[in-house]
């Protein structure tokens, strides 16, 4: 009788280490599946990012054709208010043009240089955010990385 007492005692450590083993793994799985949540909502935050810098260079670009139109041949860093070409007219303000919204993220202007063979524009999101270059080829725009 006591042989058999000894056996039954022995099985509830063991029943114990099993159930750590199975609470280990589910923890471990669902570490993995939260992981890979947040790396999937990191993307889709990068994608977003990257399409509203990509709209910000259209916007920008249908500017300078437009009401921004003298503005196009000279380098952003040459846009002083006051000081703009006499094509522009005087109460020009090229400030819309260096920081616009969109869709609800502010985008800043860091550089247009349409002196260089294809013209270069650079865009970032205000706050050190992500940052892109575009170029402007015959054919449209051409997303040249960082």
């Amino acid at each position: 009788m006591l042989r058999t007492s000894h056996a039954d005692g022995a099985m509830l450590p063991l029943a114990l280490a099993g159930s750590l083993v199975l609470l280990l793994s589910s923890l471990s799985l669902q570490g993995m599946v939260l992981q890979g949540r947040h790396f999937q909502f990191l993307e889709q935050r990068r994608f977003q990012a990257e399409d509203r810098l990509a709209s910000a260079a259209h916007l920008l670009l249908a500017q300078l054709e437009g009401p921004f139109s003298c503005l196009k041949p000279l380098p952003s860093s040459a846009w002083v208010r006051g000081f703009l070409p006499p094509e522009c007219p005087p109460q020009l303000d090229p400030e819309p043009l260096r920081r616009m919204t969109v869709d609800g993220s502010p985008v800043e202007l860091m550089r247009w240089d349409p002196t260089v063979q294809v013209p270069e524009l650079l865009l970032q999101e205000t706050g050190g955010g992500l940052r892109r270059r575009f170029a402007l080829h015959a054919g449209g725009l051409q997303e040249l990385g960082v």
